[in-house]
């Protein structure tokens, strides 16, 4: 499978990053996560996310970030509906019209099962197909 890089990259914002010095803050999460053993700072499940817990995103000193799971993280930035702390929906919100815990609901299973299956192709697929029949997308 090949990376997805640049303008091929769903993530891509020309180039912009939402974190100041950015190549900084990637140094950083590496020794995070190795100070965690990859390890979710809260409730031990693997990590995949650093967090900068004063949330200003150029402060990237070791002693303001922490390794976190998705589970532990979303709750830190959106509210029960999904929406951003401030009111701004999410990613998620923006894309379907409905919360990661929507959806969840929806379907009789867990906010990280959802998840999941956003980040494979085929169960992404599947899960969009299934909205539309349900006139939800």
């Amino acid at each position: 499978m090949p990376f997805k890089t640049g303008t091929n990259n769903p993530r891509w914002n020309n180039g912009n990053s939402e974190y100041p010095n950015h190549s900084e803050f990637k140094r950083a999460r590496i020794k995070v996560l190795q100070r965690s053993k990859g390890k979710c700072e809260i409730c031990g499940a693997p990590a995949r996310l650093v967090h900068h817990i004063d949330e200003e995103k150029n402060n990237h000193s070791l002693d303001n970030l922490i390794a976190l799971c998705t589970i532990c993280h979303t709750p830190l930035h959106c509210d029960k509906n999904g929406k951003r702390v401030g009111g701004r929906p999410t990613k998620y919100g923006l894309i379907y019209g409905k919360s990661l815990y929507d959806i969840a609901e929806i379907f009789g299973v867990s906010y990280g099962a959802v998840y999941n299956w956003l980040h494979k192709p085929e169960k992404k697929k599947w899960l969009e197909d299934k909205l539309k029949e349900m006139n939800l997308l």
